[in-house]
């Protein structure tokens, strides 16, 4: 049996690949990262594990937070494996000899059990916007499931939190749930090839045309040419 090797990729790098592989190149192999930007990511870091021990004390009673009442779903029950797969839900390929991974935020489950990922989501902006990077989280965390055996429904949930501050500075919070279908699994066999491909190239691979960093990129090499 080949020895499983240490080339561990993420959830979040496989989401830089499909954004722009160049990025993905530079960042994996070469320790080169796009300039860090602030994001409501940073607050999330604090309210996501509130929310885990708040969903956890539910579970622990059998029963849904009230923002989940409406839902046809459970919370998933056994919290010893979601424990595990929150510090990462791992798909071994061996023809890559690549573990990639996902640290999920939590699972729900119909009664068929068939589980349905959720992830907790904070917002700084006036809307509760659904980016395409959202529906890939949940995409790739449903993919590594599957890989694992798991029954995973094509649907995922979003759990939003936007939080403002008033004219007398206090703070507001507004709450949704947002369900998300039609998740696509399929497309990730042939979007891994390609990264595994890009990943141990010698060439530097084309950017995205629309990747605003490669674009800068190259304006300031053009600069000094």
């Amino acid at each position: 049996m080949k020895k499983k090797t240490e080339i561990k990729i993420s959830r979040s790098k496989i989401d830089l690949f499909i954004e722009c592989p160049r990025c993905f190149w530079l960042e994996v192999k070469h320790n080169i990262k796009r300039p860090e930007k602030f994001s409501s990511a940073h607050i999330g870091s604090k309210y996501d594990p509130l929310l885990k021990r708040i969903f956890d004390e539910h579970r622990k009673i059998n029963k849904k937070p009230p923002e989940l009442e409406d839902l046809d779903f459970e919370l998933y029950p056994d919290l010893n494996k979601l424990n595990i797969w929150r510090k990462g839900v791992e798909y071994y390929h061996p023809k890559h000899n690549i573990t990639y991974y996902g640290k999920i935020d939590d699972l729900l489950i119909t009664k068929e059990k068939d589980l349905v990922p959720l992830d907790f989501k904070t917002t700084l902006s006036k809307d509760f916007n659904v980016y395409d990077s959202y529906k890939r989280e949940l995409e790739i965390y449903g993919y590594f499931l599957r890989k694992q055996g798991e029954k995973v429904l094509d649907i995922g949930v979003l759990y939003f939190i936007r939080i403002d501050i008033n004219e007398k500075f206090e703070k507001i919070e507004e709450r949704k749930i947002l369900t998300i279908e039609n998740l696509n699994y399929e497309i990730y066999d042939e979007i891994l090839e390609n990264l595994k491909e890009t990943y141990f190239s010698e060439k530097e691979p084309l950017p995205n045309p629309n990747c605003e960093f490669c674009k800068r990129d190259f304006e300031i090499i053009k600069l000094f040419k």
